[in-house]
């Protein structure tokens, strides 16, 4: 059959985007775990949920309206505060599926996945209507001002129905960002340190990272290099921090805790000026280079850096700005200006060199959030929510020292 001459041309053109398109599908199918073992663990929650049902007859519960589709940080945050308030209340949690967006808007993946700790002794929401029927069951709304809201939400979960839903979203973005979450530090950074665990794949992967870029994961262990973590978030961030400066917004959750103000590297942000909290939002490069700087100077025998960044197909500068920032890490003669006794950094490890194996790539942003809160040193984002759990989990769970954080 005749083709015309355009079509001729065009066919090698079509077979190369359908074979690259099906090595890209086979590429990202292949680097996420499989959906069977996703379901294992969802029927396993099920059933742990289950016999801790029939083994405790007496036990409340509460289930609260849960964030849906945000990134996997700003989730886990919330599900930990939730988990927090359930326990202070002496009531089970009901906990839900994280939204896992790379795999799609809606697309749902067991909790147990990832925060283990979390649905101990707690009970999935699959099988929340074979704890609390309808007649057991309390509805409210919370429809108080922040500075109360924790407090007058213990007042309601005391109560002695046996099951209460929380209809509304009382986490919202303005009191995690309020001075009312002050109040709750004291309780919950002991609540981190006993009920806080990642799932064993993510403790595995962790623990092969370590081994694989030798950096030493704490400060008694010998193997590895003892290193700075640096959080590197920029993707699409820049449009963010426009917003946020608009808005006049500040840091968000942990990073407003009065003890780590002395942290933020200088100047202070100042929320009134957009200009300031662009500035810490969106750090440039010689911003970052002097925080490192900064805790370098004090600790010259950290010569490791391991570089949390969003690097990703779809955003692609990302690599190039941390080469840039690689660079001049690795520049003796900078190094020499900026006052570093022990020279530049020997090694510079990032996100893209952590050793996931087929099937790992949903576990990567919180294998480097623990790889961050087992640094020596580390230097986050103040408006970031990865930051600021891992903020969370060195000051909370593991009882760090606010001198060791810089906050950008």
């Amino acid at each position: 059959m005749y083709l015309p001459s355009r079509w001729r041309l065009l066919r090698p053109l079509l077979a190369l985007v359908i074979i690259f398109s099906f090595f890209i599908s086979y590429i990202f199918l292949k680097s996420r775990p499989s959906y069977a073992l996703y379901n294992t663990l969802a029927d396993d929650e099920i059933e742990a949920s289950r016999k801790l049902i029939r083994n405790t007859r007496n036990s409340r519960y509460v289930l609260f309206r849960q964030l849906q589709g945000a990134g996997f940080n700003n989730q886990a945050q919330e599900i930990l505060l939730f988990h927090h308030l359930a326990l202070l209340t002496s009531r089970v949690y009901v906990y839900q599926p994280i939204v896992w967006r790379p795999r799609g808007p809606n697309a749902l993946v067991p909790l147990s996945a990832f925060m283990q700790g979390v649905t101990k002794n707690s009970v999935s929401v699959a099988v929340f209507n074979e704890a609390c029927s309808p007649e057991d069951t309390k509805h409210v709304k919370i429809r108080v001002n922040n500075k109360v809201l924790w407090e007058y939400t213990k007042e309601v979960l005391n109560g002695h129905e046996k099951c209460i839903v929380v209809d509304d979203w009382i986490l919202n973005w303005n009191f995690l960002a309020s001075s009312a979450l002050h109040d709750i530090w004291h309780t919950f950074q002991n609540y981190l340190a006993k009920h806080f665990q990642w799932s064993k794949e993510i403790r595995s992967i962790a623990s092969r990272a370590h081994s694989v870029l030798e950096l030493r994961s704490n400060s008694t262990n010998t193997d590895g290099e003892p290193y700075v973590a640096l959080h590197l978030r920029r993707g699409d961030f820049e449009g963010h921090c426009h917003s946020l400066a608009e808005g006049h917004a500040g840091f968000t959750t942990w990073a407003t805790l009065p003890a780590l103000q002395p942290s933020v590297f200088p100047p202070a942000l100042d929320p009134r000026n957009g200009t300031s909290i662009f500035e810490h939002c969106y750090p440039t490069l010689d911003r970052i280079l002097a925080a490192i700087d900064s805790q370098v100077r004090s600790k010259p025998h950290l010569r490791t850096i391991h570089v949390l960044h969003d690097g990703a197909w779809d955003h692609p500068l990302v690599y190039a700005q941390h080469y840039k920032l690689e660079a001049a890490l690795a520049n003796a003669a900078r190094a020499k200006r900026a006052g570093w006794e022990g020279g530049p950094m020997r090694r510079v490890t990032h996100s893209g060199k952590v050793p996931l194996q087929w099937g790992e790539a949903d576990w990567a942003v919180t294998v480097d959030v623990e790889l961050a809160r087992r640094a020596e040193v580390f230097v986050g984002n103040g408006f970031s929510s990865l930051s600021t759990q891992v903020v969370a989990l060195r000051l909370g769970a593991d009882g760090g020292r606010p001198e060791e954080i810089t906050l950008l």
